[in-house]
Order: C-alpha cells, then sequence, then structure tokens
C-alpha cells in the first residue's frame, strides 16, 4: 500500500476503498479469456504491466484492516450513527448503496454454504451489515435479537448479537446472512 514512512497520519475510508478499487482494475486488466470462456490471470500481461499479484493480495488485505480499524476507531470517537454517515459520504460509489431499499434482504440458498467469499462481496456485505446495527433482527430458529455490532474477518462478515434470555443479556456472534431469517 503506498504510504509515506514515519507519516503517523491514519488513512481515511475514501483513499483505502479508492486503492483497492484500483487494485480491482489491475487485477482485472491482466485477465485473459481463452476461446472456451475460462479466465485466468495471465502472467505475460501482470509482467508488461508491472503487476504483482502476491504483494496486490497481500495490500489488499491490510486495506481491510484498516478499514476494519477505521471503522471501529471512528466509531468510539463519534458514534456509530456519524461513522456511518462519514463512511457514506467518503466511500466511493461502488461500495455503497445510498438506496435504503437494500435492507429488505433475504438470505438466498447460495449464502448457505462455506465457500470463501472475494474481497470485494465481503466489503459489500459489510457496508449492508452495518445497517442492522441498533436493528432487532430474526434467527432461523426464531428469536429475535439485537445487533449491536458488525465485525469482519478474511473469510466473512459477522454480527455481534444481543439476546435477552431471562432477566440477563447474552451476547453472541453470527454469521450475516447465514443465520438470519429474511423480513
Amino acid at each position: 500500500m503506498s504510504r509515506v514512512p514515519g507519516n503517523d497520519k491514519k488513512p481515511d475510508i475514501g483513499d483505502i476503498y479508492r486503492e483497492s478499487q484500483k487494485a480491482y482494475e489491475e487485477y482485472d486488466a491482466c485477465l485473459t479469456t481463452t476461446i472456451y470462456g475460462e479466465t485466468y490471470l495471465d502472467p505475460e500481461k501482470c509482467k508488461a504491466r508491472g503487476y504483482d499479484p502476491v504483494k496486490a493480495f497481500e495490500e489488499e488485505e491490510e486495506r481491510i484492516k484498516l478499514s476494519a480499524e477505521w471503522i471501529e476507531r471512528t466509531t468510539k470517537e463519534k458514534g456509530f450513527r456519524a461513522q456511518f454517515q462519514e463512511f457514506l459520504a467518503k466511500a466511493p460509489p461502488e461500495y455503497v448503496n445510498k438506496d435504503l431499499k437494500f435492507l429488505d434482504y433475504s438470505p438466498k440458498k447460495g449464502n448457505k454454504s462455506d465457500k470463501k467469499l472475494s474481497k470485494k462481496k465481503i466489503r459489500t456485505l459489510l457496508v449492508k451489515a452495518s445497517y442492522l446495527v441498533d436493528r432487532k433482527i430474526k434467527l432461523e430458529d426464531g428469536l429475535y435479537v439485537k445487533v449491536i455490532a458488525v465485525k469482519v474477518n478474511n473469510e466473512n462478515v459477522f454480527l455481534e448479537v444481543e439476546e435477552k434470555v431471562g432477566d440477563e443479556l447474552e451476547y453472541y456472534e453470527i454469521t450475516y446472512q447465514r443465520d438470519m431469517v429474511g423480513l
């Protein structure tokens, strides 16, 4: 990732996502499709463009980490609502759907699999899951729980939820879209 050594300035979420989009476009430019419709990363195109897929993957992992840190830091400093509004204002339009109609989600059978998600899909799910914070959702077993946080790792997006059991509150994580029931 292009950062100046010794510069302690925290990266902005918009810059992180713009760099991610540029890396995705570079990757896309190095793909070749055969006459049979198969697509592969062409080493000759990569070499000609100066694209190192291993380095690009490592940088994308760092961007995901920085983006999660930005979300956590900004939420602690300003609160979730302010952080979310700032995210909507700064993130590139490819990653942000400002139309709230997409909150009407319904899990699809494809979401039940345990296949690893792409980095772009994780970012998209992170944005959608963020809308659920401070809202109640229904789990597959019929329980209603309140979403209190969104977490992300390199493979999936998770919701930290709060469930009232008797007089106590229990906290646990669920996988976004896998453990929920569509509205």
